[in-house]
């Protein structure tokens, strides 16, 4: 009996679930879509759930650390989390408070997040510099090089050969990082594509875990 419950119903639910949405996307027929349409609205709302679970688990984490030494960096954490979800229900519920979150999202958020992002080119520069010192194959100059090429062509140099570092950054960015940004989305789409098969055949079973 528990292995029934927790092992062959789990599985055939999921199984018959998947391969019910699958055919909604294969046979476009009325049924098929109707079943199908529901079954994606329920997993998003399950979804949300699942992040209303992981703020209220990040919360929990953090408050934890937050008591001990050099908790600063936690107790800042859960201040924006708390802030940034009081900003955005109080904007919905009351439209006076519209105004505030707008405020936070495009004064507080929107540069934090632009100045993270600036931070990551600088990142993989020091990480190639580092790398070259201990490993000296032509795949780390080759990173190095894309590195250089990219922060030398977006600032704004007033020198002869400014124009041809940026149209070579548009160049290394248009070609040879496109290539491998579509290399990367095959190869996860491949692994998502072999991760569905093995739940579809009950291969894997994270749910009954």
């Amino acid at each position: 009996m528990d292995r029934l419950v927790t092992r062959i119903l789990p599985t055939a639910f999921a199984m018959g679930t998947g391969l019910l949405v699958l055919l909604g996307y294969l046979l476009p027929l009325p049924l098929l879509v109707s079943v199908r349409d529901e079954l994606v609205r329920w997993a998003v709302i399950v979804a949300a759930f699942a992040f209303i679970l992981g703020f209220f688990n990040l919360l929990r984490v953090h408050s934890r650390r937050a008591r001990k030494s050099g908790g600063l960096y936690s107790a800042v954490l859960i201040l924006a989390a708390l802030v940034s979800l009081t900003v955005t229900t109080g904007a919905l519920l009351v439209p006076l408070l519209r105004f505030l979150g707008d405020w936070w999202f495009r004064h507080v958020l929107s540069p934090l997040q632009a100045t993270v992002a600036g931070l990551v080119a600088f990142v993989l520069a020091v990480a190639a510099f580092r790398l070259l010192r201990h490993r000296r194959e032509a795949g780390v100059l080759v990173f190095l090089g894309a590195a250089l090429i990219v922060l030398l062509g977006t600032l704004p140099l007033m020198v002869p050969g400014g124009d041809w570092l940026m149209n070579l950054r548009m160049w290394w960015m248009n070609v040879p990082a496109m290539a491998g940004m579509r290399g990367l989305l095959i190869g996860v789409g491949l692994g998502v594509l072999l991760v569905g098969l093995r739940v579809l055949t009950g291969t894997d079973r994270p749910y009954s875990e």
